[in-house]
């Protein structure tokens, strides 16, 4: 359907492009407000700095960042670029789901997994925390798209519900089980904290929604990731070490260390192999098994 006429074609990304930028200004602020203890129902959209409630114009997705330069409009305190660029990265997530699903339920259901995805991965970058709402969140998604298709006589002729839902609830609870048995084995060798709970959690997700054979590309390609971002974040901690100095004496000894500094971040790196097997999963464990004709 989305590609059966080029007016169509071009009015549907249009639509979803502009929805995704005004996603992404939601999740973003919905990713502070998680992290900050703040309602995410209730109360105005507000300066991070000053705490001045924005005005409609302020809230503009990457055009208000633009033509403040970067800052607020009433403390003149910088606005971090990280804003704009999750709003055009959801717009980017937004548009490739659309293209790869078309104007599907499925798609309803992949942007509700991509939103979440993209929400707790600001929070595990901002506070090492995987918020228990966003994995609740893909699960209803789950739960609810299976109950559409079957609301709306939509599943395969033939195609066995009861299997279907053993398979991947299966792979749900084994990834789990399998994983808090080696966060269990890999704390007593290491003798701290090694796999989050946030992260088996978000993995027994990806389970679910990908089953058992994407889910071998999923933990491969977060490895790889986390392998990246890890070396990357070392380097930066190098350098900012090197160029920084602290007055012991400036040190507020009341403030509460709020993140553990052996904490790694690993969810933005599930959160990418799970993008990436929604696109391409599929195609590349299909590819893979038939080099050996399963």
């Amino acid at each position: 359907m989305l590609f059966s006429t080029p007016l169509i074609t071009g009015y549907s990304l249009l639509v979803t492009g502009l929805f995704g930028l005004v996603m992404g200004s939601f999740l973003n602020c919905l990713a502070w407000r998680l992290t900050h203890g703040e309602s995410v129902l209730r109360g105005r959209s507000h300066c991070i700095s000053c705490g001045h409630v924005l005005a409609a114009r302020d809230l503009v997705p990457v055009l208000s960042w633009l033509f403040t330069r970067g800052r607020c409009r009433y403390c003149h305190e910088r606005i971090p670029a990280r804003y704009p660029l999750t709003e055009l990265l959801c717009a980017a997530l937004y548009l490739s789901v659309v293209v790869r699903y078309d104007l599907t339920l499925e798609t309803v259901e992949m942007l509700v997994f991509a939103s979440t995805l993209l929400v707790l991965s600001l929070t595990d970058l901002d506070e090492c925390i995987i918020p228990n709402s966003c994995v609740a969140v893909a699960v209803a998604a789950r739960a609810l798209y299976g109950l559409a298709l079957l609301a709306t006589g939509s599943l395969p002729a033939g195609f066995d519900i009861v299997s279907a839902v053993g398979y991947y609830v299966g792979a749900a609870v084994g990834v789990l089980v399998a994983l808090i048995a080696l966060a269990l084995v890999m704390d007593r060798v290491l003798g701290r904290d090694s796999i989050g709970g946030g992260d088996v959690k978000l993995l027994a997700v990806a389970a679910l929604y990908f089953g058992g054979s994407q889910l071998l590309l999923v933990v491969f390609v977060s490895c790889v990731l986390g392998i990246v971002f890890g070396l990357a974040r070392m380097g930066a901690g190098d350098e900012a070490d090197d160029a920084e100095t602290v007055d012991s004496e400036a040190v507020d000894e009341e403030a509460p260390e709020r993140v553990d500094p052996h904490a790694f971040p690993w969810g933005p790196s599930i959160a990418l192999a799970c993008w990436f097997c929604m696109l391409f999963g599929e195609q590349l464990v299909g590819m893979y098994l038939g080099l050996f004709a399963l």
